[in-house]
Parts: structure tokens; C-alpha cells; sequence
């Protein structure tokens, strides 16, 4: 018989538990994700429990609008055009800064917040760039407070609960970890910006992928599985054989296929794409030995809530059922940070340290894929929203990839005509990045 269990944890911050007086805050910079940024902090300001100070941008002009709307003439915000203005004039009076710019700008920026003894709150990813991962792990060590990477998810409560019965063994040992992640973005969104679905710009690497930025939530969510070093680990990441593809004209994938190894995962399939034009249920699947367990974590709960959604299919029949509300996650996700940074909790949910095995996994596609495969325009589709929006669309690219997610086979072991063998890497060949992306844009402009 099921046994299920509705709304047993609330995702109700407790905000009577804060500092009388808020804590100051920086942002840097108004547009993309940054946006999402500021109206979480507005929300956060009416609780008393986040003062945003001052914030930036290099192109003040785009922003008067939402400046209006966010009220912060009112709000007494100090707006700047340099960032490096706004930390010297405010680095006494901030409690954290938060990061929500280009990938490629991540690095320089929080190297200046830490010289200011300024803590740093770090939109996700960190950087897809592994040694300069590594250095910013180096500069954190001297930082005020660890710097809080943005992989959001790690927060909920039930996922939490569950990877504690992962590591008591009540599952048995993970044999296997599956994803597919299909979310169609149209050629408007390769243009938003001039780093999107870039490898390099101005000689740093950016890497902006589905598996790399937009999905990338998913990929840490299944290292944060497979580690067993405590709740809040994830597995050091051994190996992983990719092909990669790119349907949109963009310098990098949009199509990913990879088959990883962790140091406790012997296989994990992750399929990813933004060339397709129905999005497919986010459920990460663990197979253990004695139970199956399907994790959604934005499942839909009615036309305007979603929840968290656990599954647990035991192999003597029985089925589990669990969930629990989803609240804003990226607020809930400043609140942690804030409580952090005041005392009252430990740790970060996610430190640049943490962040390492999802950067190695990035990093490994590229040089295992070694190419960077087009799609031919005869095996491609137009595709059009309500809103006219335009998108490019792999034909057959839901049933290819759920035949690697079910099978193990890549679009070359498919019959697939478009398709190209890639091949594998280890992490011992993570110093051949750089090298293997040049190889690629080289390709790209012959």
C-alpha cells in the first residue's frame, strides 16, 4: 500500500528569528537574472530583513523604468555606472554584495568584493572555467564570510531529508542517476546578450550552455545526490563521455548528451537541450538497489504554485509519495545567506568549493566531445509562440533523447544521420580545456 505523505514540511521562513536591524546589500548590476535580484530584495525589505543600499550598472539609461518601479529614488538606493565605485563608497557599510552578472565577469568581481571584506552572494554558475574556479576558491579563503553560490534548489527542505535516507542506506547504493531537461528558448534568447551561447569572449571562457547556465541547477542537484560525504556533499566526478551539439547559430551547444562516473556513481545519463519547442517534467531519477526514487522539483501543483514532488518506488511494490510547497526559492535562498552572514546558520548552502565537481563535469563534455557537431538544416524546424517568438528545433529530439536516457545510447549509436561519436575524458584532462575549446572555434570559423 502507498503511503503518502502531503505538506509535511512548510517552506515557511522564519523571519522572527532575524536581526532587529536588516542586513545592507549591494547588487551589481539590473539586467538578465539581476532583475529577479532586485524585486527578491524589494520583498525581503518589507520584512526588515534586507536593506539594499546601493546597486549598478554600466548602462543606467535601459533602467530608468525599472528603477521607477522598484521605487529606490524612494528607497534611498545609491545608484552608480562602475561597480568598483559603488564597492569603495560602500565597503564599510555592506554586510554581503550579490553577484548576478555574466558568467565571465564573476571572478574579477568577487576577487573585489573579498579585497573589501565584503561577503559575496554568487549568482550560479561560478565560473565554468575550472582554474579560475580554483582561484577564486583560493581567494575565498580569505574572505569575511564563505561566498554562497546560487544553486538554488539545494535548499528545500525535502530534498534534504531525502539525501539523509540515502546516506543512512535505507535505499540501498545509488546504481544510477538520470535527467532530461528540455526547455526551449528561441533565437531571441542567443541574442540577449553578447556572452549567450558564447565558448570564449575576450579570451575567457564562458562556456554558456543549457548544461553549463540555464540547466545547470539539475546537474548540481545530481552531484549533490551522489555524494556521501554528509547532506551537504557532492561527489567528486571521475569521467564522462559527450557529444555535443548546436542547432542555433551560436559560437557553442545547445544539445548535450553525457554519460558520467562519479567516485560513487559508476553511471549517470544527462540529456539536455534548448533546440526543441515542448518542454519536458525536470525529475531526476536515482536508482538504488532497493528502491527507485523520481525527484521533481518544480512540479506543478495548480496553475500558479509548484511544489516539490518525491516519488519513491521500492522494489517489493511499495510507493512513497512526498511533498512539500515550493515558496520563491531565490528568497528563500538570500534569507539563508542573510541568516549565514548574521550567525545564525553554519554554512552556505552551496560554497565555490561545493560548486568544484559540477565545474570539472562542465568542463569534462567539452574535451570528451572534442567537437562541437552542427545540425544539418534539413534535420531542423521553425517553430513559433503566441508571442511570435522563433524557435530552431531538432527534429525527433524528444524521442532521441529519451532512448539515451532509457538505454544508454547516444545519437550516434541511434542510427541518427546527423549525429557524431564523441569520446571520453577523465578529470586528469581538465588541463586541456582551454586547448579543446580553441580546437572548436577554430572549426567554427574554417
Amino acid at each position: 500500500m502507498a503511503r503518502k505523505t502531503g505538506n509535511t514540511m512548510g517552506y515557511k521562513t522564519s523571519y522572527a528569528k532575524m536581526n532587529k536591524h536588516p542586513l545592507n546589500v549591494a547588487i551589481i548590476g539590473m539586467g538578465g537574472f539581476a532583475g529577479a535580484h532586485h524585486r527578491a530584495v524589494f520583498e525581503l525589505e518589507k520584512k526588515n530583513i534586507l536593506k539594499l543600499c546601493c546597486t549598478c550598472d554600466i548602462d543606467l539609461k535601459f533602467f530608468k523604468a525599472f528603477m521607477h518601479e522598484l521605487k529606490m529614488e524612494e528607497r534611498n538606493v545609491k545608484v552608480f555606472n562602475n561597480y568598483i565605485s559603488m564597492l569603495d563608497s560602500f565597503s564599510e557599510k555592506l554586510d554581503f554584495a550579490i553577484i548576478p552578472t555574466p558568467i565571465h565577469l564573476h571572478a574579477e568581481m568577487h576577487k573585489e568584493c573579498v579585497k573589501r571584506g565584503i561577503a559575496v552572494y554568487l549568482e550560479k554558475p561560478p565560473t565554468l572555467d575550472y582554474f579560475e574556479l580554483l582561484d577564486m576558491i583560493k581567494t575565498d579563503l580569505s574572505a569575511k564570510k564563505e561566498t554562497n553560490v546560487g544553486f538554488n534548489f539545494i535548499i528545500q527542505q525535502l530534498r534534504q531529508k531525502i539525501k539523509k535516507r540515502i546516506l543512512t542506506g535505507e535505499f540501498g547504493k545509488i546504481q544510477k542517476i538520470t535527467f532530461l531537461g528540455m526547455w526551449p528558448r528561441p533565437v531571441s534568447y542567443f541574442r540577449r546578450s553578447s556572452w549567450a551561447g558564447r565558448l570564449i569572449l575576450d579570451d575567457k571562457l564562458v562556456l554558456d550552455s543549457c548544461f553549463g547556465n540555464a540547466i545547470s541547477h539539475y546537474v548540481h542537484n545530481i552531484l549533490f545526490w551522489a555524494g556521501k560525504d554528509g547532506v551537504f556533499s557532492w561527489d567528486i566526478v571521475e569521467s564522462a563521455k559527450a557529444e555535443i551539439y548546436r542547432a542555433n547559430n551560436i559560437q557553442g551547444t545547445d544539445t548535450v548528451f553525457v554519460l558520467a562516473s562519479t567516485r560513487n556513481v559508476p553511471e549517470i545519463r544527462i540529456a539536455m537541450t534548448h533546440a526543441c519547442f515542448e518542454k519536458t517534467p525536470d525529475i531526476e531519477k536515482i536508482y538504488c538497489e532497493k528502491a527507485t526514487i523520481f525527484f521533481e522539483a518544480n512540479a506543478k501543483k495548480d496553475e500558479k504554485t509548484t511544489q516539490a514532488k518525491c516519488e519513491i518506488f521500492w522494489k517489493n511494490g511499495k510507493i512513497e509519495t512526498l511533498t512539500q510547497p515550493n515558496g520563491n526559492l531565490l528568497l528563500e535562498n538570500l534569507v539563508h545567506y542573510a541568516k549565514y552572514v548574521s550567525g545564525q546558520k553554519k554554512r552556505p548552502l552551496t560554497r565555490l568549493t561545493d560548486a568544484e565537481p559540477f565545474v570539472m563535469l562542465n568542463g569534462l563534455i567539452y574535451i570528451g566531445a572534442k567537437k562541437i557537431k552542427k545540425i544539418p538544416q534539413k534535420n531542423k524546424e521553425i517553430a513559433y509562440d503566441r508571442e511570435g517568438e522563433t524557435y530552431i528545433v531538432i527534429r525527433r529530439i524528444r524521442k532521441i533523447a529519451e532512448n539515451f536516457i532509457e538505454n544508454g545510447l547516444f545519437p550516434s549509436q541511434q542510427n541518427v544521420r546527423w549525429a557524431r561519436e564523441g569520446g571520453t575524458a577523465n578529470r586528469n584532462d581538465i588541463g586541456k580545456l582551454r586547448q579543446a575549446v580553441r580546437t572548436m572555434i577554430k572549426e567554427i570559423t574554417q
